[in-house]
């Protein structure tokens, strides 16, 4: 049976998650999948007296020769739509091959992520689909992943602080290129998608087999969705412990009980430490079980060694375990900050100078010199923990310290006026989308 075109008054039921914002951006590579979501955002809005603001954004990820002309095509798709775009690009690191398409994955959201902190747009709209949901439940399957990593794909999660939407979750992949086939919109064909190199090619060429055996997309992401309905019961648990055994700082870093944590079930112990570990390290990529699991081992066997996990180090602290982000390797990231911009800074800090500032500024880590500095003039500096000030964000000018945003004015050089403000994205709660036991 040939797949039906999504209709208006099904778009509108399917996006209604996306009105509880005032600004939507909508993740558009050229695809079917996320010209569909654009195609059916841009009407729906249109039929609206209210609503989000809608823009696009594009990541050219330099992967094809092809991927700039894609990216420009998506441009002027938008541009019919009335909606405004943005091409963001990807500037590879790593070493060649090393799960190139796990770390342009990354990045896809970190760039996205940045560009809405900078133009204050709360959340993130993403194409992931009914088939999708199915292929990541049997690649999951294939891991050994626990619950969570079969519960799949989330229908909401947030990434660096931006609330991440996926409003097509439940359409299977052939209704979105039915309507952009009805509608006459073209799109482009990724040739990863069948490239059996990739993991997920070769399940997508191994769906018709699987089909016969019972295997559809459907019941794939039926299980998938009864396995999401534990998994969030066991998540509200966990930030149940964690609200009476933890604590997360504003200056980037937690501390838990860890007494309690020795004494909670373990399932409960691995998603608290998970939750804690994707707050305060700012990877958003998941903690692999295994790793998570032996790190409480290891806690429970000898509390008092430091342990690194997930860019995060676990330490004693003042009676409770302590996790702090980790500096190694190449260090923390280093930006300009222009007067009224503001930016996403180690994907842990939203930060803003403000319009009225007389120059730019330098934001980087604190590191061991400047906390030093800060500690002898700011009482609020020394007391927070040393692993956790060399890592806040500072501002610099002429290579002098202006101050530390994240400690308000008790971190200021009150001789310089600094009118810069920090948050720690990860306050307040919430999973991110990528955190749980996988």
């Amino acid at each position: 049976m040939n797949a039906l075109p999504i209709t208006l008054p099904e778009a509108a039921a399917l996006l209604a998650p996306l009105g509880r914002f005032p600004r939507v951006a909508l993740a558009v590579s050229g695809g079917p999948d996320s010209l569909a979501l654009a195609y059916l955002a841009a009407r729906w809005r249109a039929a609206q007296t209210d609503g989000p603001a809608l823009s696009v954004l594009t990541v050219d990820h330099g992967l094809r020769s092809t991927s700039r002309g894609e990216a420009e095509m998506v441009a002027r798709f938008a541009s019919e739509l009335g909606l405004p775009h943005s091409i963001l690009t990807w500037e590879k690191s790593g070493a060649p091959g090393t799960s190139l398409q796990a770390r342009a994955r990354a990045a896809r959201y970190d760039l996205m992520a940045a560009h809405c902190h900078a133009d204050t747009v709360p959340a993130l709209a993403t194409a992931h689909h009914l088939d999708d949901q199915a292929e990541t439940f049997l690649m999951r399957l294939t891991r050994g992943s626990g619950l969570d990593g079969l519960a799949a794909i989330p229908e909401r999660g947030s990434w660096a602080g931006i609330a991440v939407l996926r409003p097509l979750l439940e359409v299977p992949k052939a209704r979105l290129v039915a309507t952009l086939d009805a509608a006459g919109v073209a799109f482009v064909s990724d040739p990863s998608n069948v490239d059996p190199r990739f993991e997920r090619a070769r399940w997508r060429a191994s769906s018709a087999a699987l089909a016969t055996l019972g295997l559809t997309p459907e019941a794939l992401a039926l299980s998938a969705r009864r396995l999401r309905r534990a998994r969030e019961a066991l998540d509200r648990a966990a930030e149940e412990f964690l609200a009476i055994n933890s604590e997360i700082s504003e200056a980037g870093y937690a501390l838990i009980a860890g007494d309690a944590l020795a004494a909670a079930p373990h399932e409960i112990a691995l998603r608290a430490l998970a939750q804690l570990i994707g707050a305060v390290g700012g990877g958003e990529t998941a903690v692999r079980l295994a790793k998570l699991e032996a790190l409480l081992v290891a806690l429970q066997a000898d509390p008092g060694k430091p342990r690194t996990l997930g860019r995060c180090r676990i330490e004693p602290y003042a009676g409770r375990l302590g996790i702090f982000r980790e500096v190694r390797g190449a260090g923390l990231p280093i930006a300009e900050l222009l007067p009224g911009q503001k930016l996403l800074w180690d994907n842990r800090f939203r930060i803003e100078l403000a319009a009225k500032a007389a120059k730019p500024i330098l934001v980087k880590a604190l590191g061991e010199s400047g906390w030093r500095a800060l500690r002898d003039r700011s009482a609020l500096a020394s007391s927070l923990p040393r692993l956790a000030g060399r890592t806040l964000p500072s501002c610099w000018r002429d290579d002098r310290l202006l101050g530390v945003p994240a400690l308000g004015r008790a971190g200021e050089d009150e001789s310089y006026g600094l009118a810069c403000r920090a948050r720690f994205v990860s306050v307040g709660g919430g999973k991110t989308l990528e955190q749980g036991l996988v």
